[in-house]
């Protein structure tokens, strides 16, 4: 029990640590690098993993017995969110920097490094090794899209507010490049990425009940 607790203190110090060095880096950038829903989905890991540390702490101490389940539910969310971003930049973004003219590893560099590698692994890793519950309900995992829907909200309507005279997209608005082809395909990335974003959260949701139950030996 203890190797758990310690395990998931570990990882979730990194990720707060990691979260709170990046956005004092990013913060001297100004504002704007807080509309990325890499910024987004990373702070909002790193707070949820703070709160896990006091929680781990508090059962160090004998003041409570085990992390309790809405605190697992917001965890699955936030490593939702922040699983997204990393499989978007490996098997996305990192090719198009590529057509760019830029290097794939671009994207994993400096606070990059954290944000869309090291952060993600170490939530998903907590998540599913050290935080295992079979308490959270199957229709728990539709909250997982409630991040990437309202980002998407938002994102439409800096696209398609900031459109050109010809009324093309403005790149400087689109910064994923999720309008490549003509603007009516932009319906094609969301109900992708409600797939994409779903499937993500279900995985986790699925793998965590596996690994506790086997752990557990149900």
């Amino acid at each position: 029990m203890k190797k758990k607790i310690y395990g998931s203190l570990l990882l979730n110090l990194f990720t707060m640590v990691s979260v709170i060095v990046c956005v004092i880096i990013l913060a001297s950038r100004g504002p704007k690098t807080f509309r990325m829903f890499t910024t987004q989905s990373n702070v909002v890991s790193g707070i949820v993993a703070a709160i896990i540390v006091i929680f781990d702490i508090l059962i160090l101490l004998k003041k409570r017995n085990e992390l309790p389940e809405w605190l697992k539910v917001v965890k699955m969310v936030t490593t939702t969110g922040v699983t997204l971003t990393f499989l978007v930049v490996v098997f996305y973004l990192g090719f198009v920097a590529i057509s760019q003219g830029y290097s794939y590893f671009v994207l994993f560099r400096s606070t990059n490094l954290f944000f869309h590698f090291l952060t993600p692994v170490s939530a998903i890793l907590s998540f599913l090794l050290f935080e295992g519950s079979n308490k959270i309900k199957y229709k728990y995992t539709f909250l997982n899209m409630i991040h990437m829907v309202g980002y998407t909200i938002f994102y439409s309507i800096n696209v398609f507010t900031h459109l050109k005279e010809d009324g093309s997209v403005d790149r400087k608005y689109d910064w994923y490049y999720f309008v490549l082809g003509e603007n009516w395909t932009f319906i094609f990335v969301v109900l992708g990425m409600i797939i994409i974003t779903y499937g993500i959260g279900f995985g986790l949701w699925w793998i965590n009940k596996k690994a506790y139950l086997k752990i557990n030996n149900y």
